[in-house]
């Protein structure tokens, strides 16, 4: 079988930063975040880095959430 697997997306706009991950069951998620005030002087790859690790973090806390829904 093929790894049709891809790397996250990353969508950087003025105000809101987007990150989608198609996972291996084939079901794709989706966070926006506000772009945090003070990152428009940092690189656009500096932004995606802290734009992954922030939705890293708000995927786990939707976990737990819905771990105890």
């Amino acid at each position: 079988m093929s790894d049709l697997s891809l790397p996250p997306s990353v969508t950087v706009s003025p105000t809101i930063v987007g990150v989608s991950v198609l996972t291996d069951d084939g079901v794709t998620v989706q966070v926006s975040l506000p772009r945090p005030r003070g990152l428009r002087d940092l690189p656009i790859e500096e932004v995606a880095d802290r734009a992954r690790r922030m939705a890293q973090d708000a995927l786990r806390a939707a976990a737990t959430s819905l771990g105890s829904a």
